[in-house]
């Protein structure tokens, strides 16, 4: 009911904005800037790349407001654009490879693994830290997949969507990073329940 008022909320805003107020795209920015932020950093590391792609998206989308339509999902839209923008910084950087002095490559961003929390109030810190760890040991595309799912709260298909899978894809990669993260912990029985709880909440 929450996410239903919030799409709600975005649809109003972006037909505002659409017609040039200032004051309704700054809504869309201040409602998804964090959100944004955290999934840009579990695919491009340098915050800087980051920060800029942002701009540049929000930029883009002012210039271009008059053409635009009004998507299903402001939030997935934007997780979309800003996702098509990192995949291009990232192709442009591998095309302009910084060499060290010693000679070595130098690459920056998109290096390291998705580290994210998909738990919320209810998981302690302590067992987010094992959630984390147990997280950085699935594949890029299964934490990408993790991440949309239980800590951003799209659905399956929006999750194929954005990734450009078919839906059985997603749901074969959701249900082994699941039974990997389950077997990571299963060393704690009651806290492996506990997690499954909390996850089968979500599905």
């Amino acid at each position: 009911m929450l996410m239903k008022k919030e799409n709600q909320n975005d649809n109003l805003l972006w037909v505002n904005f659409r017609q040039g107020d200032k004051e309704a795209f700054a809504g869309i920015y201040n409602a998804h800037i964090d959100s944004l932020i955290s999934y840009g950093s579990k695919l491009c590391t340098d915050k800087e790349i980051l920060k800029d792609n942002i701009q540049d998206m929000f930029v883009e989308l002012w210039n271009s407001r008059e053409n635009l339509t009004n998507p299903d999902c402001v939030k997935f839209y934007l997780f979309k654009a800003l996702r098509y923008k990192l995949i291009r910084a990232e192709k442009v950087r591998k095309l302009h490879v910084v060499v060290s002095p010693n000679g070595e490559a130098i690459y920056n961003g998109f290096d390291n693994p998705v580290e994210t929390r998909i738990i919320e109030k209810e998981i302690r810190d302590s067992q987010t830290e094992c959630i984390r760890i147990a997280i950085a040991t699935l594949t890029k595309r299964q934490q990408e997949a993790v991440l949309l799912r239980f800590y951003q709260g799209f659905s399956n298909d929006q999750i194929a969507n954005l990734m450009e899978m078919n839906y059985q894809s997603v749901s074969n990669l959701l249900h082994t990073a699941l039974y990997r993260i389950k077997n990571n912990l299963k060393s704690s029985v009651a806290f492996t329940t506990a997690l499954l709880t909390a996850l089968h909440l979500f599905i």
